[in-house]
């Protein structure tokens, strides 16, 4: 049985291991000021954050329709027997809902995992059932793996600013005014299915640092998969990596950046560590 891997947009997955193990990826939506693009098709990521930061109008994103899961699942179909589909978390969007739906019109063909998690989080659930479907797996050992993973991967943040959560409406204009008068960097973590807060430094070294200890914390139950994502601030990612990679054993690690959709509501800047061991 050939079991394919679909995904979403927001999975930030490396263009390069999307086409290593043939992972589709349905977009999701991006809406900045009168125009609509599709994440990942219509607004290059090296152009976005300068559009962002440049017209200063309202920004808004909208999860994949029934209608696209559909689309992708048929055309995946053509070449597989099977797809096992990883989404970001349902909590946080509707794109969950909406796969499951478009799954219901291929009957057993297609399972829907949820990943629990976003960015690379939601990634590596995606990547590692790609691989079991690689070593020959069929669909109910790929879904079972999904889900293994999801319930094991973590997702550690922080933000620079709070002027693009300001402006999307995600923070009251004063809590934001606040916010970047004391200079704080909140540092939050995408875990067991929820968003916890873990700390509101004021300093972005500070904020960092805590994200290098939420590592070492992980890595204690064993070596570490590990990703470092972020928005338009490539060289600081690949420091942060080079640091943590030489303080703690890891079995891969890569730096990708956050799609247009995840970095919408919270500008350039920000910076993710994702692991599970």
């Amino acid at each position: 049985m050939r079991v394919a891997v679909v995904s979403d947009s927001a999975a930030n997955l490396p263009p390069e291991l999307v086409g290593r193990y043939g992972i589709g990826l349905v977009p999701m939506y991006l809406k900045l000021g009168d125009r609509v693009y599709q994440d990942l098709v219509d607004l290059p990521r090296g152009t976005f954050y300068r559009k962002l930061v440049e017209e200063q109008v309202p920004v808004s994103t909208s999860g994949a329709s029934i209608g696209d899961f559909r689309e992708v699942f048929e055309r995946t179909l053509v070449g597989a027997d099977a797809c096992v589909c990883v989404t970001v978390a349902s909590f946080v969007s509707v794109t969950h809902a909406s796969a499951i739906s478009a799954a219901r019109e291929f009957g057993d063909r297609v399972r829907v995992v949820d990943s629990k998690s976003a960015s690379m989080g939601e990634g590596f659930v995606a990547l590692e059932a790609a691989r079991a479907a690689e070593s020959g797996e069929g669909v109910d050992a790929v879904a079972r793996r999904a889900e293994e993973i999801s319930a094991r991967v973590q997702v550690v943040a922080t933000i620079n600013t709070f002027e693009y959560l300001r402006r999307s409406g995600r923070v009251h204009a004063l809590l934001a005014y606040a916010g970047t008068a004391l200079g704080i960097k909140p540092v939050f973590a995408f875990r067991s299915g929820a968003i916890e807060q873990l700390g509101r430094p004021r300093s972005r070294a500070r904020a960092l640092e805590r994200l290098v200890e939420e590592v070492r914390a992980g890595a204690r139950s064993g070596p570490l998969h590990l990703a470092v994502a972020h928005a338009d601030c490539a060289a600081e990612a690949e420091a942060l990596l080079a640091r943590i990679a030489g303080e703690v054993e890891c079995v891969e690690t890569m730096v990708t950046e956050f799609t247009p959709l995840m970095g919408a509501h919270t500008g350039p800047g920000v910076i993710a560590v994702c692991f599970w061991s």
